[in-house]
């Protein structure tokens, strides 16, 4: 058995990359975050097969030689942040000649306590500014680099001109992904159970290469969905994906990922693992970090309703959510301020989700785009419903004799359209139907309407 357990966490990889609007620089960074992995196997001066995790900024790995893992636990973090402007390091070692760490699983638990404590220490950035720097007007950090382009001059900051250095050909804007709306999706998704699971498996390297090969398959099958081409992988490793794609797209595809992830990780690895996503949608114009901030927030609300349903291993599932605010605090603050109807006899709440892949007594994703596409077509009465969620918050009872009205009409017009309907929105949940538009649902009165707006606010109509 190996002397000494090292772990890294590196921090910071989100705020890199997204700390920007401009895709060239979006792609820098994540050029810049790929390469992190193969520095660490350079530094390491280790075999592959003591490299447990190398992989979406995680690092575990086993060490023989103190004199060496000396080595890299002083001089590996100035590497990294010296790569990367803007992006911490945070570093722990359990010595696993000791008779508490006689097994991975405690070495690895007990390496993980560190770790976390670790990353709660601020640290310094390289490019601390004091008054007298020239700053760079987009990041207001200090000056490092200035180009000029025809008349037009450029000031940049080490952590930018990087992100230049790696992707020096400016293919593609942003606005080449956004849809006829002008609306993109940036899509966060993040295996789950992995750190209860990894302590337990005898051969973890196998492991980490079969999950790494998985998540980029899974990747490629989604990516099929998309027939424009309208999409960017920013981070695909480990169990994690960040990517911009048309907004169009982004529930097909996020659909698919979590399918093929559950498939294809059982395939390579022996273990059937799930994933839970967070999609944000936004104007390609609203600044980026909040917009994944959002995505981030959501993926983490659908892991906890999921690990609510089966804390051993949590159901495949997203959220979503259209960001019509000028900034982003907390995912709650949204459910406080946007997403909660009071009127004078209800509290209603829009946040209907998460919507799962597959699992029995949960809303799925299938049967929400299902109904999305009845509400799509010609004549129903998707617009009268809107005009009900704007009545709902005034009365309760002018809302309820709003929504009779439209169901009067709707039969009037198309039975059969109104009877299909009530069946997709009964398969959604067995409560919904035309005449039932709130229902209890997780200790709430919810109501569906809302997300169904929401999709079809940001997406062209393909039916």
């Amino acid at each position: 058995m190996a002397k000494y357990l090292y772990g890294a966490s590196i921090q910071g990889i989100q705020e890199f990359i997204f700390k920007t609007n401009q895709l060239q620089e979006i792609i820098g960074a994540s050029e810049i975050v790929k390469s992190l992995e193969y520095e660490f196997k350079a530094f390491a001066n280790i075999s592959d097969e003591n490299i447990l995790l190398n992989a979406a900024g995680n690092i575990k790995a086993l060490f023989d030689d103190e004199e060496n893992l000396r080595n890299v636990v002083k001089n590996f973090p100035k590497k990294i942040m010296q790569k990367a402007y803007g992006i911490t390091l945070s570093q722990a070692v359990v010595d696993m000649t000791k008779a508490e760490y006689d097994t991975y699983e405690k070495a690895i638990n007990a390496l993980e306590k560190k770790l976390k404590t670790q990353r709660n220490k601020p640290s310094i950035p390289l490019d601390i500014s004091i008054n007298l720097m020239d700053l760079a007007p987009k990041t207001a950090r200090p000056v490092a680099k200035i180009e000029r382009k025809g008349n037009d001059e450029i000031r940049m900051d080490v952590s930018t001109a990087q992100k230049y250095r790696a992707n020096p050909t400016n293919k593609g804007q942003l606005s080449d992904l956004k849809n006829s709306k002008g609306k993109i999706a940036i899509i966060h998704a993040d295996g789950n159970g992995l750190g209860a699971l990894i302590p337990t498996l005898s051969n973890i390297p196998a492991f980490s290469k079969g999950l790494d090969k998985a998540t980029h398959e899974a990747y490629e099958e989604a990516s099929k969905v998309i027939q424009n081409g309208k999409i960017r992988k920013i981070i695909l490793g480990g169990d994690d994906m960040s990517v911009i794609c048309d907004a169009n797209d982004a529930l097909a595809f996020t659909q698919t990922f979590l399918k093929k992830f559950e498939e294809l990780t059982e395939s390579h690895t022996g273990h059937k693992l799930t994933a839970c996503a967070g999609i944000a949608f936004c104007n390609e114009k609203y600044p980026f970090h909040y917009a994944v901030s959002l995505a981030e927030a959501l993926c983490g609300a659908t892991k906890k309703h999921a690990k609510n349903i089966d804390k051993k291993l949590a159901p495949s599932s997203l959220m979503f959510h259209n960001i019509q605010s000028s900034n982003f605090q907390s995912w709650e603050k949204f459910i406080e301020d946007e997403l909660t109807i009071r009127n004078d006899h209800d509290v209603i709440r829009c946040d209907f989700g998460p919507y799962y892949v597959a699992h029995v007594g949960q809303p799925s994703i299938e049967d929400l785009i299902d109904v999305v596409k009845v509400y799509q077509q010609e004549g129903s009465p998707i617009s009268r419903l809107r005009e009900w969620l704007g009545e709902l918050s005034k009365s309760h009872h002018y809302a309820k004799d709003l929504l009779d009205r439209i169901n009067e009409n709707s039969a009037q017009n198309d039975k059969k359209a109104l009877d299909t309907l009530n069946l997709k929105l009964k398969k959604v949940h067995p409560a919904l139907g035309t005449q039932t538009m709130i229902i209890p649902k997780d200790g709430f009165d919810k109501t569906l309407i809302y997300d169904v707006l929401q999709i079809l606010s940001v997406t062209e109509a393909k039916v």
